[in-house]
């Protein structure tokens, strides 16, 4: 498949720059003519299928190309010609691109940065990280709505704020109040209809149970305070109702934004090769081998499965470390004793336990459930014993040392099994399609560069991948452990 596609790629960029890139010496010319390289980069990202994986290879493509062009001052060594085509191999077969954020770095440092909330109930100093399922703190203060209450009479600066659980530095009064009873008991109340003027005095004659009174006082609507007194003091309590105001807009429920920022720092993986001048010829001879070629394969291969382990690895201690046991299940792939449905017939029990994993990776992350499970091929013999088992994946692309694809319950799963993952464990993560929502984060800055190194009178080889990682929300992990 390789090698017609290369085929093409290198007949469609001959045909628009008029360089064949396949022929030595030729490769600078495409990298520094920007129609003729887009073509070759296309050309190589055609058959990839997935457009977020074509668009990550483009950005890689060009950071390859720009790192060739660096470090080759004069001309391009026979090997760096292998490199863009290497990279197109292995890059599909990275398990870990289909289960994290991969975020393409352009320099060998950069920093991402993400929008954290804090909210603050009304009236209170506690802040909770968003999102929030409890307390409720949106709910605010009954402001705005009318508030009616009693209060002795006679009084001095009486705060009718208070009574609604505030203070004069958060609101005020409306000028709505008005006093709508009078009592000479405390209990029975007689209906009136007392309004101050706008300034806020007020002053009324009133019938308690016979007795004549005279109400009068003030209220202090920016305080949120009133004065009243009788003159007789027949009457003991009056009866009102007010507003209070919102327009200060202090004691809302607040939320405080941080920019998070995370820094990632592109890290080396390189691999040698060493062989003889007699051995290449001989394998060409005989048996028409490019040695060259089939060393850049494997060590391209191992480079691959060593990034993926390296992730792999840390998503699990990720959820060992950070996550409580919510974030762990288990389930045996022998039937208890007494079960008599046979083994296939248990195996469709595995959907409880990843169900209750995908769910708490929603409660906790408050974004989305989990949506991937990454496993080894003997584990995956498990899901495939299920009823909603569909195998997606192709073996001319993912293949061996590679993965393969498939989903479960109705596409809610995608399944990625690959024989660096452990035996005995089930990875469930949360695959966000945006970057804000990353859970972790590969970010690849030259993915595959090749050198002639070390330099001798040994033909060697060495392959360099350079790339950064970074965990942003544990979580987002959960494991399932599989027993016998």
């Amino acid at each position: 498949m390789l090698k017609e596609l290369l085929t093409e790629v290198y007949a469609t960029t001959k045909k628009i720059s008029g360089v064949d890139p396949s022929k030595p010496g030729n490769l600078k010319a495409v990298l520094v003519d920007d129609a003729a390289f887009a073509a070759y980069a296309e050309g190589l990202a055609e058959s990839i299928e997935n457009k977020a994986d074509r668009a990550a290879f483009m950005t890689l493509a060009e950071n390859t190309r720009i790192n060739l062009l660096e470090n080759s001052m004069f001309q391009i060594n026979p090997y760096e010609t292998l490199t863009l085509p290497i990279l197109r191999v292995f890059y599909p077969k990275l398990v870990a691109k289909e289960a994290v954020t991969v975020s393409p770095m352009d320099k060998p440092e950069t920093i991402k940065a993400f929008i954290t909330a804090k909210f603050s109930p009304s009236n209170s100093s506690s802040q909770y990280n968003a999102p929030v399922l409890t307390p409720d703190v949106s709910q605010g203060v009954a402001v705005g709505t009318p508030v009616t209450a009693t209060m002795p009479c006679p009084s001095s600066a009486y705060d009718v704020l208070a009574v609604a659980g505030i203070t004069s530095t958060e609101a005020h009064l409306e000028r709505d109040f008005e006093i709508t009873g009078v009592s000479a008991d405390g209990t029975a109340f007689t209906d009136v209809a007392i309004v101050p003027a706008v300034e806020g005095h007020f002053s009324s004659s009133v019938d308690v149970g016979g007795s004549a009174d005279v109400i009068s006082g003030k209220v202090d609507y920016l305080n949120g305070t009133v004065d009243v007194s009788s003159t007789t003091g027949t009457v003991v309590a009056v009866r009102y109702s007010v507003t209070t105001s919102l327009e200060e807009n202090r004691i809302n429920p607040r939320v405080t934004l941080n920019v998070d920022k995370i820094r990632l720092y592109a890290r080396d993986r390189q691999i040698s090769a060493n062989w003889t001048i007699n051995m290449e010829q001989d394998m060409r001879a005989l048996f028409d081998i490019s040695i060259q070629a089939e060393i850049v394969n494997i060590l391209g291969q191992q480079v691959a499965l060593d990034i993926d382990r390296e992730i792999i690895s840390a998503l699990i201690t990720a959820n060992t470390r950070l996550n409580d046991a919510t974030h762990t299940r288990s389930f045996t792939r022998t039937p208890p004793v007494g079960y008599t449905w046979g083994t296939k017939y248990w195996h469709e029990n595995i959907v409880v336990p990843l169900n209750e994993l995908s769910g708490q990776i929603y409660t906790d992350t408050n974004i989305e459930a989990g949506n991937t499970i990454l496993c080894n091929p003997l584990d995956a013999a498990i899901l495939e014993d299920l009823q909603t088992f569909n195998y997606t994946g192709t073996s001319s692309v993912d293949g061996d040392l590679g993965y393969r694809s498939a989903t479960v319950a109705g596409g809610k799963w995608k399944v990625l099994t690959s024989a660096v993952v452990n035996q005995g464990t089930m990875l469930m993560v949360y695959k966000p399609v945006e970057e804000l929502k990353a859970i972790y984060f590969y970010s690849p800055y030259v993915p595959a560069v090749l050198h002639p190194y070390p330099l001798g009178y040994t033909p060697s080889l060495t392959i360099l991948s350079r790339y950064a990682t970074a965990l942003v929300r544990s979580g987002g992990i959960a494991t399932l452990s599989i027993g016998a």
